[in-house]
């Protein structure tokens, strides 16, 4: 029983609040060498005697060995405040092992890392760094024994531990670096507490709805969205990463498509930039899996950089790198939709550098312009101007985000078995096309559809069936049109070969009949009029050089895709034509044809 002092001068109310304290108060907990077995690790969440008053914490507790000068004695040592090692964890394939730690911030709040065993290497300068940057507070002198106690014992309870973020290899969960959706008992664990977290909600869904509802009557902010929230869908649908280039003039609203499309999955943080290198951009990547990774403004990358972010971001796999024994590191994969803007096409930035954009780096980023009635916009519900209606969206955005994206895995996840592909392959019979390339983009563009048709479905999105699908057809023959018809290749080719007659037509090439007249610089070939046409002979060295480095077999297609071989023999694509001068030569005989023939 405990007795209160009579000399106290309170009222009832001070009196009784007084009394309930008290008997609240949790009495201090009473410890013993005696029941200890000593050397051990004590972990306390409260103060507690031992010997002495000792604060909550992680501590040590052992005995040095009696000799002829002084007996046995008792000794504790604080290592850290309360940390925990709560469980193992494992990655998925059985391959890379850690401990789950559960530590007390500054503030009394428990949280949870998934510590990667690896770190424990060396001096575990990695570790106490991260820890101390969340608030564990670490004993300087006893700082050497933190590494002995996170490798004290092996907890009996295991769980599953991934690298990065997106479904799990059953697909039965939704790793994100804050949460998880799904039952499976699963953590992310990286390197690092402070891992990569754009990704989370802000202010109310009812108003983004709103915020979404005036993307009806704008087909570019209605694919933006679908494709931001396709990225889950990749994985149920084995398909790649990839996305769009939105291109246009500046202030003309592509950073706005961005931004709303950024605002399914986060903050104004989620959007990000061009201005980074390929290392940057793949840890942002593999942090981002199964989601959407937005690039605003491709004027701001290094030109050099920009194939090979490219190829890097739609392949989906990082470099193969050494570790410090010389051995290859894990390889880091990821899923991604990609949504990008710039002023200039992806081709036009590679090559400024001097370089040749390959089909591969076109087709994985989409480049499509975004000019419409009102800048990006075709319909300014109840806004005066482009600008007033793109500033309004990008205040809503930065207010209401992450809801959108969260709610559409959790629908996925509640359709368990479903057969997506099916789905998909009854969309995809939707978008016409006519070589492989557009088939393959064809079907990107469904996916998009059906992303945007099940969240309209699940009542995520306030759009009717059939918006989605009708703004993704619309961009998609958007896109033939500014393409062409053909592979892309062949365009490149066709589109090289014209470049260089336009610009040494006059200097390297003479008449044939004209054996007098010189080039005025290094010889391409001869020409010969035929009418009102003129065919350029080339060699076979120089045409592969103007062709642009696909191979003369490869270019010699494409000219003859396109009619653009005027004489040969019948079975070659090159005809022995004497040049006065230098007898007999095999040359090709090429030419171009207007661009309506064979756009």
């Amino acid at each position: 029983m405990i007795f209160l002092p009579e000399t106290l001068d309170l009222d009832e109310a001070e009196l009784a609040l007084l009394q309930q304290e008290v008997a609240m108060a949790k009495p201090v907990k009473q410890l013993s060498f005696a029941d200890l077995q000593l050397p051990c690790y004590l972990v306390e969440d409260e103060s507690f005697e031992l010997n002495g008053q000792r604060r909550a914490g992680v501590w040590y507790c052992y005995q040095t060995e009696a000799n002829q000068r002084r007996s046995a004695t008792q000794h504790v040592v604080r290592i850290c405040s309360p940390l925990y090692i709560d469980a193992v964890t494992n990655s998925e394939d059985g391959r890379y092992f850690g401990r789950l730690l559960r530590y007390k911030d500054t503030f009394g709040n428990w949280r949870k890392w998934p510590m990667p065993m690896e770190l424990l290497r060396g001096s575990g300068e990695e570790i106490r760094g991260e820890l101390l940057a969340f608030g564990v507070e670490i004993e300087w002198k006893q700082r050497h024994r933190l590494m002995d106690y996170l490798q004290s014992f092996v907890p009996p309870k295991v769980v599953t531990s991934v690298t990065r973020t997106g479904w799990t290899a059953k697909g039965h969960s939704f790793v994100l670096p804050g949460s998880i959706i799904g039952a499976q008992d699963v953590f992310l664990q990286s390197d690092g507490i402070s891992h990569i977290n754009t990704i989370g909600c802000g202010g109310d869904f009812r108003q983004w709805q709103s915020l979404a509802a005036c993307c009806i009557g704008n087909p570019i902010l209605i694919v933006s969205v679908c494709v931001a929230l396709a990225g889950p869908l990749l994985a149920k649908v084995h398909h790649d990463s990839g996305g769009i280039h939105w291109t246009g003039d500046s202030s003309s609203g592509k950073t706005t498509a961005l931004q709303l499309a950024a605002s399914v999955w986060g903050d104004q943080h989620f959007k990000r930039s061009w201005r980074a290198t390929a290392n940057g951009l793949e840890s942002i990547a593999v942090a981002l899996s199964d989601t959407c990774l937005c690039l605003d403004e491709i004027n701001e990358a290094d030109p050099q950089e920009v194939g090979s972010i490219v190829y890097c971001l739609g392949n989906g796999t990082g470099k193969t790198r050494a570790n410090k024994l010389g051995a290859a590191k894990q390889v880091q994969h990821w899923r991604l939709s990609i949504l990008s803007s710039g002023e200039r096409p992806v081709n036009k930035v590679l090559e400024e550098n001097g370089k040749q954009a390959k089909a591969g780096q076109l087709l994985r980023l989409l480049s499509i312009r975004a000019n419409r009635q009102f800048g990006l916009f075709d319909d300014l519900h109840h806004f005066q101007d482009g600008r007033e209606f793109s500033n309004y969206l990008k205040q809503q955005c930065a207010r209401h985000y992450g809801h959108a994206g969260i709610k559409f895995v959790e629908y996925l996840i509640s359709q368990g078995d479903e057969d997506f592909i099916e789905t998909l392959s009854i969309l995809e019979a939707q978008f016409t096309h006519t070589d492989p390339q557009s088939a393959r983009v064809a079907s990107r563009f469904a996916v998009y559809a059906m992303a945007g048709e099940l969240a309209s479905e699940a009542g995520i999105l306030p759009w009717q069936s059939g918006v989605a699908l009708q703004a993704c057809q619309l961009i998609y023959r958007q896109w033939q049109t500014e393409r062409g018809h053909g592979l892309t290749e062949s365009q490149q080719i066709l589109q090289n070969v014209r470049t260089y007659i336009l610009k040494f037509g006059d200097t390297r090439f003479t008449d044939k009949n004209n054996p007098e007249e010189k080039p005025r610089g290094d010889r391409s070939g001869w020409y010969m009029d035929q009418g009102e046409e003129r065919i350029y002979l080339f060699s076979g060295e120089e045409l592969e050089i103007a062709g642009g480095k696909f191979g003369l077999t490869r270019i010699l297609d494409a000219l003859e895709e396109a009619h653009w071989i005027a004489d040969r023999y019948s079975d070659k694509r090159y005809k022995k034509i004497t040049i006065k001068g230098h007898g007999k030569l095999c040359l090709y005989c090429i030419s171009p044809r207007e661009e309506e023939a064979h756009a």
